[in-house]
């Protein structure tokens, strides 16, 4: 990811790449070499260079709270990856940071500009579904974890990858929850390298009656649609990330059965820079506000301990 944010950076106006920071010397004089700016082997020596605004941090989800608040205390502007952090404990901390400091925080929840959701909130803000009564969101593969997100203690697992993801587009979509509840399973791999769930499956609750259904899996051998969106008056199933896939939703029109096929709503991840250009001018809010990052944040938690517990956990 700290690669696709240098060619982002590139492409939008008002932002300069000014320099990498990695800690292994081979990899850091790579990226030296592919992007042609200077080299730091510690975030201090970025933070000492008065031509470095912001900082970006993609990094592994244990380490976002340090080095967010290391270098908000500095005073930079801050991107972290999602998951904002592992605990609220730690993204209130952040918080804190940005308001002590007076400097911008936000979160990269570039899964808002996804051509799949913004059709999926396209429909919905259309009325062709009625009243939403259920939302369905699933991502999975078959394959053992690996990496540090094979580790709990590094804020590893499905639950805070992309789950951080489909939990913050249901938030999205249907605001703050009541309650969540959770189930994991464990096994499926030999081996005793990874300590994270290999499948999930999360309920979260909603004032209004929605129950949004997220499906995260290590385990699939056949895949779920991407999304099965149920309301009071018709379905709507989107298969795949797919741009150029059509979504596909049965409803009615003045009493009458309708099947038909709607085009993808294209979406593009640079949008999130292109609005960080614009708050950092004064001219807009943060692409992604750092509380409606650290309700996600909450979300998993309360999924959490959900699965620990077997119990509903109100939110």
């Amino acid at each position: 990811m700290g690669q696709w944010h240098c060619q982002a950076i590139r492409q939008v106006n008002g932002l300069r790449l000014v320099a990498v920071c990695e800690l292994d010397e081979t990899r850091r004089q790579r990226a030296i070499a592919e992007q042609g700016v200077k080299g730091y082997a510690t975030l201090d020596d970025a933070l000492n260079d008065d031509a470095v605004q912001v900082i970006v941090l993609a990094t592994p989800h244990d380490t976002h709270a340090s080095l967010a608040i290391q270098a908000m205390e500095a005073g930079k502007h801050v991107v972290v990856e999602k998951v904002m952090a592992p605990t609220v404990e730690d993204a209130d901390e952040m918080i804190a940071a940005r308001d002590k400091n007076g400097v911008l925080l936000t979160v990269f929840h570039n899964r808002r500009f996804d051509s799949d959701f913004l059709t999926v909130k396209a429909v919905i803000e259309a009325g062709w579904l009625g009243d939403i009564v259920e939302a369905q969101s699933s991502v999975g593969h078959y394959g053992k974890p690996r990496g540090w997100r094979a580790w709990r203690r590094h804020g590893g697992g499905m639950i805070y990858d992309w789950g951080a993801h489909l939990f913050d587009q249901l938030l999205q979509l249907f605001g703050t929850p009541s309650w969540v509840f959770c189930r994991m399973a464990y096994g499926g791999f030999d081996g005793d390298d990874y300590d994270v769930e290999t499948h999930s499956h999360t309920l979260v609750g909603f004032p209004s009656g929605v129950v949004g259904v997220v499906e995260l899996s290590h385990l699939w051998r056949l895949p779920r649609p991407r999304w099965r969106v149920i309301g009071t008056k018709g379905t709507l199933i989107k298969q795949t990330f797919d741009p150029n896939e059509r979504a596909k939703i049965a409803t009615n029109f003045g009493g009458l059965a309708a099947e038909m096929e709607v085009a993808t709503v294209q979406g593009d991840w640079l949008d999130f820079y292109r609005r960080l250009v614009a708050a950092l001018k004064g001219e807009g809010e943060p692409p992604v506000k750092p509380e409606e990052a650290c309700q996600v944040v909450r979300v998993i938690c309360a999924a959490l301990q959900s699965a620990q517990t077997g119990s509903v956990v109100p939110f």
